[in-house]
């Protein structure tokens, strides 16, 4: 009796100590990785637990349409044309498009036409109330809204010198300096933080030399008002020059 009580008891000891047992590691040896829980069976295709989740829900753009006459035509900073009015109803609506567009709805609209136009409301990033263009109809002309052409050969920009003197500064739609006008209409571009700082050291009628690259037009694209555009390099004002990054 007395030896199976020390058999029994010996039996639980072992039993007891065998995970330790497998859990140490010989000195010297690396520990295996820790494998962590993989994922579990997969269910069904849906959104539940372990299922395949499909593309995320994205409502379809409703189109609405708006007919009335052209009022003024309206372009970009660079002057390139990318929109008009549209008076209907007698609440003017500003129509946007992408100035690849520009020579078709140049050719196809002029003021005071009566068009129909099939696009959708949007605000954009200042917050202005827009309607995108999807659809023009003219009656004779129909345009839609395609993504640009990519250009057959890339195009190479032309280094220029530019001597003049400041006309004016060019803001953005937030009122805040982006560019240099000479007295030539040459547009001058430059960084916000540089044009910040020629608001002092270039005063408006300060003789100016420009170095940099003459912007082209891109295809499609058309100006309202014809004026170079050029990203300036290097800028030069009482015989300093000024690096422009």
């Amino acid at each position: 009796m007395q030896t199976n009580r020390i058999l029994y008891t010996a039996l639980i000891v072992g039993t007891l100590a065998a995970p330790l047992t497998i859990a140490q590691v010989p000195s010297g040896v690396a520990a295996p990785p820790i494998q962590l829980a993989g994922p579990g069976p997969r269910g069904p295709i849906g959104p539940g637990p372990g299922g395949l989740r499909g593309p995320q829900a994205q409502a379809m753009t409703s189109l609405t349409t708006v007919t009335g006459s052209v009022g003024q035509l309206t372009a970009n900073d660079d002057g390139i044309l990318n929109g008009f009015t549209l008076n209907s109803s007698g609440t003017p609506t500003t129509v946007r498009f992408g100035a690849h567009m520009g020579q078709q709805v140049n050719t196809a609209v002029k003021a005071g036409n009566r068009v129909t136009v099939m696009g959708y409301n949007q605000i954009s990033p200042l917050g202005e109330s827009i309607f995108k263009l999807v659809k023009l109809d003219t009656g004779n002309t129909q345009i839609v809204d395609t993504p640009p052409a990519a250009p057959q050969t890339p195009v190479t920009p032309t280094r220029r010198t530019v001597t003049s003197k400041v006309a004016d500064y060019q803001l953005d739609r937030e009122g805040r300096a982006n560019g240099l006008i000479l007295s030539d209409q040459t547009v001058v571009k430059v960084p916000p933080h540089v044009a910040y700082q020629l608001t002092t050291l270039a005063p408006k009628g300060s003789a100016i030399t420009v170095d940099g690259y003459a912007q082209p037009l891109g295809d499609g694209q058309v100006q309202l008002q014809k004026r170079d555009i050029l990203r300036a390099s290097v800028l030069t004002l009482n015989g300093q020059s000024y690096l422009v990054q």
